[in-house]
Order: structure tokens, then C-alpha cells, then sequence
């Protein structure tokens, strides 16, 4: 058993950019056979992006379904009692408890295979040319750091450096025997560490000199965009650094990521997004600075979000009272026109459906999970600035870019900066890491068509209990 390993294998890559993820995740093979070529390598790590868009993680639960319902995006019929319950925040029922443990499980295979990919980078180095370690194993160690970090924004504590209480697995290695668990700032450490290695290793990426879709001669290094890139490891960084309080690091990692705007993720063109459009750019294509190749994403639509063929216990939407105070009552803004702008009408109630991933004749745009957006490296900067004036000028520049009206008093930023992360992050799962990080203590109830009453939040509803299936995992390869 000891020289077999679930791998995560990829068919040979296909020329073009919309069939080379087309493939079947997984199977069993001899790790001995598997790590022998280039060829054996790049399998193993494109495995870990197709299952990274698997229903129990950002294929639903921590990008559009579970997670979006925990930070109050849906209006919820109270009959349908899994979606009222994460809406409640009680996560003791057995559907909430399974998800969790799904969650849990799932993160810490991907892991696995992840530590056994980089203990072979070294045990098989001769394989690899320079440029191919430094690719490969940069990419692994930011998708380690990617994983664990969301391990620990959802399992985690609210966090204070000084917490020793909670206490979660950060695994550096492929081991049979050991489990570690670290403290809040321990654990977080061991993320930043691993993305300052990757951001070292891919250095030389090529998305810094072609760009995040340029197709070159080997398909593997090609479409930047859809890998663990070394702007994405920016922006990783920034976002976890501000997590932890650690503003000036944060601010420098955005600011990387910034400096490339203009030229290799260009702001959404407000022609592209009319939803009436066969083609409409409904994810900002363009921005997205790393986003997952998934088939199945315009399956999203038609599970939760198609209003002509779900039932309203089924259906997740916002109300149309909420939307219109969500956005100010700003139908311009290219949220609302790209998100919002069908309405229905079920029963006594207005809904807004949500149309993010509604299908379009533009495969790269319907078929592209967005997990890290630029929007967000500027929210990031106008936050970190020392001086609220600078850090409203970082704002303005995503304002302008969405039919919103530039901020004029910086005594404001805060408060829009919490007005942009609802807008912006729809069906991407951060807007409840957003409240979690700042410790919101109340956040606005989905239940309250007004849009105006708050629900209380503590620890119980920001921190679910680590799953009973954690001593499963610790022993799974025993």
C-alpha cells in the first residue's frame, strides 16, 4: 500500500484552450511509474485543479451555494430547512454536519496528493528541467497554501495571534504517522511561507512576460490564468496577510498585482455584460486572475439559480427589495446589469435571479469558476493604506470601472468598502470570510425583505465544529 497513492491523473493534453481540462480526474496508479516523466508531473498537478471544482468545494459549496448562504445572499424559503439552517447559522443538523465533513475531507486528499507531488519534485528532480521544478513545485506550494488557508478561514477561529485553542492540521509532508496541528498564528505562518516560496519559485512564470491567456508552444504553460499563477500568489498573499493584521505586507503584494492591471487583466468593457447579449461577459473575464476551468459551471444556473424551472423552495435569489438597496438603487452599475437584471415573480414575492453562470455562446467566460479577481487587490490596497484619502483613490479606480460614483469623503471608506465586497464577490464565497475577518458583529438578515434587520454573530456562527471525520482522516493511511 505504501507505493500506491491516489493520483490525481489528467488525459494528455488536447491542443486549444477549451478541451485541455476535458478529462477524467482520477485513478489508481503505481507512484513508482506515475512521477517518471514531465508528462507524469503536469497529470498529477492538473489533477488537483479538476478536483478542486468538485461539488463539495468550489464546484458549489465554497463558491455559490453553501458558503453564499452562510453570509445571507439568498432569500430563502424557511421550508426548505438545509438552506434555512446554514441561513441560521445552525450547523448541527445532519445535512450541515456531512457538508462540513465533505469540506474537511476533500481539502485534506487534495492535500495529500499535493505533499506526495512535491516530495517527488525532489526524489525525482532529474526528471524535471529548472524551469519545470520551479513551475511545478511553485504552483503545488501555493495550492497547499490556497487550501489550508480556506481550511482555516472556515473551521478556524476569529483570529488573534494570541489564540492557542483551536488548533488545525497544516501538513508540510506526506506522512503515514504524523498530524500536526498549530495554534492561529503557527498555522498562519505556515501559509505565508508557503506562498512566499511559491511567489520565489515562479519568478520567472511565464504570465509575467506573455500574459494570463497567451497560448505557447507547450500547452502546459500556456492560459496562465487558469493555474495558481504568480500573481495569483500575490494576491493569495495580500489576502492572507490582511487576515492576519499584517496591513504594510498585505499593501505590497496588492500593489504587484496592481502594477499589472493595464496590462494583462484589463478592466470589463460595459458593452460586453448586457445580459440580453448571447456572448454576455457575466464574470468579467478579463479580470479574473485565476479561475478554475470547469465544464460544469453553467450547471450552477440551472440548479439553484434558474427561476423559469426551480421551485421558489428550491430557488436561490435575492429579493428585488434587497437588490435595489444592495446597489443603491443604481441599475448602471455593471453588477446589477451583468447579475441582477431579470426579474421574477413568484407567488407575493420580486426576485432578482442571479445569472453570473448562466450559459452563453462564449465558452471561455461560462466555463471559467473565478477564484481570484484584480477588484479585489485594489479593495485590498485602499484598505491597507496608511492614509484613508490614499486609500480611496486605490477604491475609485474599481468605482469608475462599475458604473458607480466615485467616493469624494475618505471618512466613508470603510463603509463602501463593505458595500463593494457585497456587490462584487456574488456567487464567489467571500463575502462571509469578509464579515468573519473584521468580526462583524451583526450582519444584515436575508430573511428581512427591507434589507434592514441584523442578525447577531459570535463564534458559533462564524467557527463550525471541526467535523467528527477528522480522526477518520488522521488514520486513513494507517
Amino acid at each position: 500500500m505504501k507505493n500506491l497513492l491516489y493520483i490525481l491523473l489528467a488525459a494528455t493534453f488536447l491542443s486549444g484552450c477549451n478541451n485541455w481540462l476535458d478529462v477524467q480526474p482520477y485513478d489508481r496508479v503505481a507512484e513508482d511509474v506515475a512521477f517518471t516523466s514531465v508528462k507524469g508531473f503536469e497529470n498529477a498537478l492538473n489533477g488537483i485543479y479538476i478536483e478542486m471544482n468538485h461539488t463539495s468545494l468550489y464546484g458549489s459549496y465554497l463558491s455559490c451555494e453553501m458558503i453564499e448562504l452562510m453570509a445571507q445572499r439568498y432569500h430563502v424559503n424557511e421550508g426548505t430547512v438545509y438552506y434555512h439552517d446554514l441561513v441560521e447559522h445552525q450547523y448541527q443538523g445532519e445535512m450541515c454536519r456531512t457538508r462540513f465533513a465533505s469540506i474537511w475531507e476533500k481539502i485534506y486528499n487534495l492535500i495529500a496528493n499535493i505533499n506526495k507531488l512535491l516530495e517527488n519534485c525532489e526524489k525525482q528532480r532529474a526528471v524535471l528541467s529548472d524551469d519545470y521544478y520551479q513551475l511545478i513545485k511553485g504552483e503545488a506550494l501555493g495550492l497547499r497554501a490556497f487550501l489550508h488557508f480556506d481550511i482555516f478561514r472556515l473551521f478556524g477561529p476569529l483570529y488573534e495571534p494570541s489564540d492557542n485553542v483551536t488548533r488545525l492540521p497544516y501538513y508540510k509532508i506526506f506522512s503515514l504517522n504524523e498530524h500536526p496541528r498549530f495554534a492561529a498564528e503557527e498555522f498562519m505562518n505556515n501559509v505565508i511561507a508557503d506562498l512566499r516560496e511559491a511567489s520565489n519559485l515562479l519568478e520567472n512564470d511565464p504570465i509575467r512576460t506573455e500574459g494570463s491567456w497567451q497560448e505557447n508552444t507547450y500547452t502546459f504553460t500556456s492560459f496562465r490564468k487558469m493555474r495558481l499563477n504568480w500573481y495569483a500568489v500575490q494576491l493569495l498573499l495580500a489576502r492572507a496577510e490582511l487576515y492576519r493584521g499584517n496591513k504594510s505586507d498585505a499593501l505590497s503584494a496588492a500593489r504587484n498585482v496592481i502594477d499589472a492591471q493595464e496590462k494583462w487583466f484589463s478592466w470589463v468593457n460595459r458593452q460586453n455584460i448586457s445580459s440580453g447579449k448571447e456572448d454576455a461577459d457575466r464574470v468579467f473575464f478579463d479580470e479574473i486572475v485565476f479561475g478554475l476551468r470547469n465544464s460544469r459551471v453553467t450547471r450552477l444556473y440551472s440548479s439553484y439559480f434558474n427561476g423559469n424551472t426551480l421551485s421558489s423552495e428550491m430557488l436561490l435569489a435575492p429579493l428585488n427589495s434587497q437588490i435595489l438597496k444592495i446597489f443603491e438603487n443604481n441599475r448602471d452599475d455593471y453588477r446589477y446589469v451583468a447579475f441582477f437584471s431579470t426579474l421574477l415573480t413568484a407567488g407575493s414575492s420580486a426576485y432578482n435571479l442571479f445569472e453570473k453562470y448562466k450559459s452563453t455562446v462564449d465558452s471561455l467566460s461560462s466555463n471559467l469558476m473565478p477564484m481570484l479577481r484584480i477588484s479585489e487587490a485594489y479593495y485590498i490596497a485602499a484598505e491597507c493604506e496608511p492614509e484613508p484619502e490614499e486609500g480611496m483613490q486605490w477604491l475609485n479606480q474599481v468605482l469608475v470601472h462599475r458604473g458607480v460614483k466615485e467616493m469624494t469623503n475618505s471618512s466613508l471608506l470603510a463603509s463602501t468598502l463593505e458595500k463593494e465586497y457585497i456587490r462584487e464577490f456574488w456567487g464567489e464565497g467571500q463575502l462571509f470570510y469578509y464579515y468573519k475577518r473584521l468580526k462583524y458583529s451583526e450582519i444584515i438578515d436575508s430573511d428581512d425583505p427591507q434589507y434592514v434587520s441584523m442578525r447577531t454573530m459570535g463564534v458559533a456562527e462564524y467557527q463550525p465544529q471541526i467535523p467528527e471525520s477528522e480522526s477518520k482522516y488522521n488514520d486513513m493511511y494507517n
